[in-house]
């Protein structure tokens, strides 16, 4: 335990190369975290290893609340952590832009926020941790053109929410590297993170394009199960390997689409880093806690943090998930 500790407090000061000042670890950290929903699997995961973080750090978590994807709850989730003596909060957001007044509500308290995953529309924050969206739809163009059986064939791009920073990384990183890999015909329709109307998607274009021979989908999370199921309606879901299989390709790194891959539906996966998420997002909080400045530059965790706007942005790297790698313990969807 006191080794785990070290290595911790070592990555601590690792990491806070990039900021300013040395680590004092004057103040002990109460961790509040805020999710929007506790009802996946990717939110759930990050609560735990955020939790392991901090009570590795020597903090402790005061409090987690779901906002159960309302935006106003949100808020008031904030004003409740702090209340109960939370002195940092990590979150995911509900809304980019209503999360602005419990950012405002939490910086007139001197409380540093750490937002993962997408960065807010407004409001101030310490930093803000999450993946390249665009490298990661580039990664899944690379993957699809690689595994398609028929490099001629139609592909399906069923996008996430186009009015979030994710869904329009994620469309554009994959249409601008597809286009230098391929002149296939895309096909491309939103289904704003619905599960249901991504399988209506599928259902509809499948029953119009019988020549779609790859789809791209922007989360297997939310979308995969529903779209596998349509296809398996029609008969189309066809392992790697035989007549009639259709290459999908995704982002995210679910537990159901690491089955998939092994049982070879699925031929690849961009998993989020969402450990490295809760990981580095605490250890950010800690450097708030003792005072130090973020800072552009390079980690020692290969990502760089870059100024986007006002944000500091730490935009940690997404590996690509095939048969090869597919158990690595280090995958979020993957823990237990």
């Amino acid at each position: 335990m006191i080794n785990a500790l070290k290595r911790t407090l070592a990555t601590t000061i690792c990491v806070s190369a990039i900021m300013a000042g040395s680590p004092s670890f004057a103040e002990t950290m109460k961790l509040g975290l805020s999710m929007p929903t506790l009802n996946t699997p990717f939110f759930t995961v990050l609560v735990n290893a955020a939790t392991e973080q901090a009570k590795s750090s020597g903090g402790d978590v005061v409090q987690t609340t779901n906002a159960n994807r309302d935006a106003s709850q949100q808020v008031n989730d904030f004003r409740n952590l702090i209340n109960a003596g939370a002195n940092v909060i990590l979150a995911g957001v509900v809304d980019r832009a209503a999360i602005k007044p419990a950012l405002d509500y939490a910086k007139s308290k001197n409380v540093p926020v750490v937002i993962v995953d997408d960065k807010p529309a407004a409001g101030d924050v310490y930093a803000v941790v999450r993946a390249d969206n665009l490298g990661m739809g580039a990664s899944a163009a690379e993957a699809l053109a690689a595994a398609m059986p028929d490099k001629k064939a139609t592909v399906l791009h069923i996008t996430g929410g186009l009015t979030t920073t994710n869904g329009r990384d994620r469309k554009n990183g994959f249409d601008e590297a597809f286009k230098k890999i391929s002149t296939t015909k895309v096909v491309e329709q939103t289904a704003n993170w619905e599960g249901p109307q991504a399988a209506n998607v599928a259902s509809t274009v499948m029953s119009g394009n019988s020549g779609i021979g790859g789809i791209y989908l922007a989360t297997d999370t939310l979308y995969y199960d529903p779209v596998a199921a349509a296809l398996k309606s029609r008969s189309r879901l066809v392992p790697a390997g035989q007549d009639g299989h259709i290459a999908i390709v995704a982002i995210d790194g679910g537990s159901s689409a690491l089955k998939a891959i092994r049982d070879g539906y699925l031929d690849a996966t961009v998993s989020q880093p969402v450990t490295d998420y809760a990981k580095y997002g605490v250890i950010y909080l800690q450097a708030a806690l003792d005072g130090k400045e973020m800072k552009e530059g390079p980690t020692d965790h290969n990502s760089t943090v870059v100024k986007d706007g006002k944000y500091f942005v730490d935009n940690l790297p997404s590996p690509v998930v095939t048969k090869k790698n597919v158990d690595d313990a280090s995958l979020w969807g993957n823990a237990k």
